[in-house]
């Protein structure tokens, strides 16, 4: 049962190191949100004026400039959480502990993070672009046959994800390896992914409906569900990562 195995050695990991996630994560956050704030001054967006019924663009905002604020808007959310992902897989693997209230942003390693989360994206929609015309053409025939088609391309394209992912933690701790290699090394373990991938969508619907009855305790659960959501469940995905680095590329044994 090593997919399971993986899964609550990530549970744990969080769980045991909350102190050292909060140090990591909350003032890139904190930074973030200064900066997409700063955004909406900056390309004079009023974002008081928008709303569900908004439709167009505010007086005063053109397409250009919203365009140009979406895109720096994007690049700030991408580059927060690469920060805070890059110093989480340093920190597990390498041992390298925040210190003070800023963790250093080492910004080679969330280049390389993004390149290789790029090229797996890239190769995703290569594969993704003639499977949908084949589901689409499945679908014309039977809308059944279509939606199984798509639940195993979904489920194909996750575990090749997993099985590829040990090159992202391989970049953020300045290690890299290629894709090939990472291939190789989580070869035979695509039942255990599989598996895997079953039970965390299990545990994050579980986390979901703790969250939805939280919500009817004042102030308090929201403040449980807001620090689940936004904090504990997003390190725990990136903690699979990390340990599956660590189980296929340096062998570790599961505690």
């Amino acid at each position: 049962m090593l997919g399971l195995e993986i899964l609550v050695h990530s549970v744990k990991m969080v769980i045991r190191n909350l102190k050292q996630a909060l140090q990591i994560s909350v003032v890139p956050a904190l930074i973030g949100g200064l900066l997409a704030i700063a955004l909406f001054f900056l390309f004079g967006i009023p974002f008081e004026e928008f709303d569900s019924e908004t439709t167009g663009f505010p007086e005063g905002v053109t397409a250009a400039s919203f365009t140009g604020f979406m895109l720096c808007l994007m690049v700030v959310v991408l580059g927060v959480m690469l920060w805070i992902i890059v110093s989480w897989h340093r920190f597990v693997l390498l041992e390298e502990y925040p210190t003070g209230l800023v963790p250093p942003f080492r910004f080679d390693r969330v280049l390389a993070y993004f390149g290789r989360l790029l090229m797996l994206c890239l190769i995703a929609l290569v594969i993704m672009l003639p499977a949908m015309l084949v589901m689409g053409l499945m679908a014309q025939a039977s809308a059944a046959l279509g939606i199984l088609v798509w639940v195993a391309l979904v489920i194909f394209l996750t575990i090749g994800f997993y099985r590829a992912s040990p090159i992202l933690p391989g970049a953020a701790i300045g290690k890299p390896i290629k894709l090939s290699e990472a291939w190789q090394a989580t070869s035979g373990a695509s039942g255990a992914i599989a598996l895997l991938v079953v039970l965390s969508i299990l545990l994050q619907l579980l986390l979901q409906l703790l969250a939805s009855l939280l919500l009817f305790v004042p102030v308090i659960g929201v403040l449980i569900v807001l620090f689940s959501s936004m904090l504990v469940i997003p390190l725990i995905n990136v903690s699979i990562l990390t340990t599956i680095y660590g189980v296929y590329i340096e062998k570790r044994e599961l505690s």
